[in-house]
């Protein structure tokens, strides 16, 4: 029953029905079953009059709801652990293959956006080489000459920025990157561990260490947003990170040697921003970033992070981990296992502009409080039980 509809709203509902018979046939082609297809068709009509608002283009009607079907049965072909089935075979299907077209062709629109804003995230060597290889479809030999490198060269750096692409898509964009198939959402190989997640301190940390080479991984299966989920990831085929932590089995062990590597390797750089890659071991500039709210990625959190022009590895922490990593913060942590993270607090420090971030214990009221600059992140004050109060 639609009550006290406007004009305009009419003609909207009008012509969303006009398009069910289509969806419904999408539908039914998207998840191998047209029992369901009814009731996903109805959902993807409602969620159009929901957000009719957002449809800018009259004339790109049949796209942006052919986009917001595919999402609907997605979402269902997910819940139920089943995959998309494949194209069309049959004469009988070719009207839904029309449709399925017209979407694919709009999706792909929005993966292209995806990977512009990936590339502009990755050092411009890494990002130029793989837009002369793959944009512009320029040959190994080409490429070499117009940079200077052996072809081998141009195969390595290759291969290195197509992983570096992937692992920025699926780090940054980790929603996004799922719904086109780059990250896997399931809880394969994640197991809960005894250490409580330090953002929310509601729930235990899950998980993931495979053998090596592999990714050692952490992560509190309940924060939101994805980026803030308390946890952090080590590529052991970095040999460095192999050697840091490749020997460990423990997950509070892990945890710890990472804290101590994160306070030993950024705090002292804070001031020159002058790393040595992980990696390759070149010198590499140490990059402060500050909080930006962007409505299409969501809150970035402020942190540091360094990417190295010769080889494409990137490193980076959190604000959060950074003073998580610091001696008193540790301290506090083992005398308080389950603890959570304050909203940062702006405030004013001798005139300059500062931050203070709270870890306070879940079960009783044990306090920390961390004053750190906003555009440097050195921290100028430690506050609380058990801290010295040290001040510049």
């Amino acid at each position: 029953m639609w009550v006290g509809e406007a004009e305009p709203a009419r003609a909207m509902r009008a012509s969303l029905a006009d398009e069910h018979v289509k969806l419904v046939r999408l539908c039914a082609h998207l998840t191998g079953n047209p029992h369901i297809a009814e009731d996903l068709a109805q959902e993807a009509l409602l969620e159009a009059w929901r957000g009719a608002h957002t449809l800018r283009d009259p004339n790109k009607r049949p796209q942006w709801l052919a986009g917001i079907a595919r999402n609907v049965c997605r979402n269902w072909v997910r819940s139920n652990g089943r995959d998309l089935p494949r194209l069309p075979q049959h004469a009988d299907e070719v009207e839904a293959a029309d449709d399925l077209d017209v979407e694919l062709e709009l999706e792909r629109d929005e993966l292209a956006r995806l990977l512009d804003r990936a590339l502009g995230l990755l050092p411009p060597a890494t990002r130029d080489i793989l837009v002369e290889r793959y944009v512009r479809e320029s040959p190994h030999a080409e490429i070499a000459e117009r940079m200077g490198l052996s072809e081998d060269a141009v195969s390595m750096r290759l291969n290195r920025g197509r992983l570096l692409l992937r692992r920025t898509i699926t780090s940054r964009f980790r929603d996004e990157a799922a719904a086109y198939g780059f990250a896997d959402r399931s809880h394969e190989g994640w197991q809960e561990t005894r250490c409580w997640c330090l953002q929310c301190g509601r729930h235990k940390l899950e998980a993931r260490i495979p053998p090596s080479p592999g990714t050692i991984s952490f992560r509190c299966p309940a924060c939101k947003p994805v980026r803030d989920r308390g946890g952090f990831e080590y590529r052991l085929a970095n040999a460095h990170f192999a050697r840091l932590i490749g020997d460990l089995n423990r997950p509070q062990s892990i945890l710890n040697r990472a804290a101590a590597w994160v306070h030993n390797y950024y705090t002292p750089a804070l001031r020159e921003c002058i790393v040595a890659c992980t990696n390759c071991g070149r010198p590499t500039q140490l990059r402060i970033q500050q909080a930006i709210d962007q409505p299409d990625t969501g809150q970035i959190s402020r942190g540091v992070y360094a990417a190295c022009e010769a080889c494409g590895e990137i490193v980076s922490s959190s604000a959060r981990g950074l003073m998580m990593s610091l001696p008193d913060a540790q301290e506090f942590r083992r005398h308080h296992s389950r603890i959570r993270t304050l909203p940062e607090r702006p405030v004013d420090a001798q005139g300059q502009a500062a931050v203070v971030m709270s870890f306070e214990s879940v079960r009783d009221t044990a306090r920390l409080d961390i004053l750190s600059l906003r555009d440097s992140l050195e921290v100028v004050g430690i506050y609380g039980d058990g801290a010295p109060g040290r001040d510049r």
